[in-house]
């Protein structure tokens, strides 16, 4: 195996010791030789995935003490803590969260995408929900769909930073779109909503389509709530 490969592992056999519980936040890690030991890799190696993780917030280091797990309110690294939580928190409540996170992202990102969408912005997303209709019950394809849909959105804005600061939340937010797309009446009110935004912003309606987003995640959330 790669160096490379042999840190990515270090780094989560660490990991999935603050997921079990082995190494609680607040708890000093174990000394250089012994952690390496646990961990079955050399020093160096070791050394290079505790230097990786303290980079992103989750261990912190203390000259003349030690290293020490940070509390997650401390972590700096999207991916990690979304790593993390979709192993720790239940699927419901995970979706619930990620759903206020989507409400203060996409509702102002409706807004703009009125405002700047081209005619192939439009384009875009009537086909993305022409395709949804015809997926039918075919779960990982409507799911597929409802996240380009989503994403067409955020192209749309103008808005680069919108997109980069979505895609860490991708492969949690697949998995809540899979959960929801399972249900008949979900996927049906889901496209509803979806057709009223895309409306709205065809129409360059910007308080309009903020408004219809808004209703879009208030929908999303009542149904994972109903779960």
């Amino acid at each position: 195996m790669s160096r490379r490969g042999l840190v990515d592992e270090a780094i989560q056999g660490i990991l999935d010791r603050v997921v079990d519980g082995g190494f609680p936040a607040g708890s000093a890690l174990p000394p250089e030789a012994d952690l390496a030991a646990l961990l079955e890799v050399s020093r160096p190696t070791m050394r290079e995935a505790v230097r990786s993780l303290s980079d992103r917030g989750v261990l912190r280091v203390v000259h003349g003490r030690g290293t020490f797990v940070a509390p997650q309110t401390e972590w700096r690294d999207l991916p990690t803590l979304i790593g993390v939580l979709a192993r720790t928190t239940p699927s419901r409540d995970l979706g619930l969260q990620l759903i206020q996170v989507r409400r203060m992202l996409e509702v102002g990102a409706a807004g703009l995408a009125a405002e700047h969408r081209t005619d192939d912005d439009v384009a875009r997303m009537r086909d993305l929900l022409d395709r949804y209709d015809a997926a039918g019950s075919d779960v990982d394809e409507v799911a597929a769909l409802d996240i380009a849909f989503h994403e067409a959105i955020l192209a749309a804005s103008g808005n680069p930073f919108l997109a980069a600061i979505m895609q860490p939340l991708a492969e949690a937010l697949a998995a809540s779109r899979r959960t929801t797309a399972a249900r008949e009446d979900v996927r049906s009110r889901a496209q509803e909503h979806h057709r009223r935004i895309a409306d709205r912003i065809a129409a360059g309606d910007a308080p309009g389509a903020k408004d219809a987003m808004r209703a879009h995640m208030t929908q999303t959330h009542d149904d994972i709530a109903a779960l």
